[in-house]
């Protein structure tokens, strides 16, 4: 329910005015956290320079988390780790199980076992190192450009296409750079061209969302500062469910400890009678 008089916020997709893709995740201005964290940012806007935004990148917040565009970087740069292992290597363990019959067909084996494990052996080997050879060098790739158009967005905390542009010559020219001069001029203009094409689809996105990069960037910040300080402190709710589960784990000791109290007092009840008896057989 909305409260009367507060425009609540929305993120989702709004062309034109009409709300394609509507998100229910309302924000109320008004709350004391949305002022302050609104507050906060106007005034790191006018204090702060493009070196300071810069240099946010490589620090850590006060619970030690990477930073959004660090973590970013890193997160694109597994992905990519990841889908290059797949990439090269399914072809290349296709290729791998082609040659070893091609090269085998006359192989004398001791038996189908012995066959069967080389051939294990050999696809697998195929398969990591075709992996291996498109996997880091996709990850390094997509890891780069993610970090230098990130870096070189928020040392001009503007979102245009020259970004996304620039981020892809950084990282096509670094990709070449054990090749030499040439090499690395071509990375980097073929960089260029890739980083162009994707920087105009995100900024055709953001246009049609109405966002811009320096809104995603301090609200980034402040939810992830804020995210973390929700797992660490106590809330209400939090303090609720904790004493609920206190309550049933205390309960749980007690029917514990009663139950060894009377299997304890029933031993002892059980050697008393015994020595009773016995102490009548002697009399």
């Amino acid at each position: 329910m909305y409260r009367k008089g507060i425009t609540p916020c929305r993120v989702g997709l709004t062309i034109f005015g009409v709300d394609l893709f509507p998100s229910y995740d309302v924000i109320d201005p008004s709350s004391p956290t949305a002022q302050k964290l609104a507050q906060h940012i106007e005034a790191v806007k006018q204090t702060e320079t493009g070196w300071d935004r810069f240099k946010t990148i490589f620090q850590r917040d006060d619970y030690g988390n990477l930073s959004p565009e660090m973590d970013g970087a890193l997160s694109a740069g597994t992905a990519g780790l990841v889908i290059g292992l797949l990439l090269g290597g399914l072809p290349a363990s296709k290729k791998g199980y082609e040659e070893f019959i091609l090269r085998n067909k006359a192989t004398s084996f001791e038996n189908h076992f012995q066959a069967k494990d080389k051939l294990q052996f050999n696809v697998t080997k195929t398969m990591a190192a075709g992996g291996w050879r498109v996997g880091w060098r996709l990850g390094l790739f997509t890891g780069a450009y993610t970090f230098f158009t990130s870096a070189v967005a928020t040392y001009r905390n503007q979102n245009t296409v020259f970004e996304y542009s620039a981020g892809g010559l950084l990282a096509g020219a670094m990709y070449k750079f054990p090749m030499g001069p040439k090499a690395m001029v071509a990375g980097g203009l073929g960089g260029a061209v890739l980083g162009t094409a994707a920087g105009a689809i995100s900024v055709g996105v953001m246009k049609l969302t109405g966002t811009t990069t320096e809104e995603l960037r301090y609200l980034r910040h402040g939810w992830k500062e804020a995210k973390t300080r929700e797992l660490i402190t106590e809330s209400p709710r939090r303090a609720e469910a904790m004493g609920i589960l206190a309550l049933a784990h205390d309960h749980s000791l007690a029917q514990n400890k009663s139950s060894i109290n009377e299997a304890t007092q029933t031993k002892s009840e059980e050697s008393t009678n015994e020595d009773v008896e016995k102490a009548e057989k002697k009399s």
